[in-house]
């Protein structure tokens, strides 16, 4: 008796593991994917904006579309540096 619920209670660890695993890979693929995506978007965005005059350029950049800002949201941020060396020249 005790070795099927043993077996029960390994086959529930082994689900549970396998789904948590799988989503772990599924939301870092959907992060990259958002980074990547966004990345495109503001590239294509750069484009439009050389073949506009300097006064359009300069319109645009300061009232950009939505799109554009929400590619700007989805770029991933840079990771804060664990350590900081602080050096100060004196030995």
């Amino acid at each position: 008796m005790t070795i099927y619920v043993l077996a029960i209670l390994a086959a529930i660890a082994v689900v549970v593991g396998l789904s948590g695993a799988l989503y772990a890979w599924f939301a870092v693929v959907l992060h990259h994917f958002h980074g990547v995506a966004a990345k495109d978007v503001l590239t294509r965005w750069d484009a439009q904006l050389a073949e506009l005059s300097e006064h359009d350029r300069e319109h645009l950049r300061t009232h950009p579309p939505v799109w554009v800002l929400e590619a700007n949201v989805a770029l991933p941020s840079a990771r804060p540096r664990r350590f900081h060396v602080s050096y100060t020249g004196r030995v």
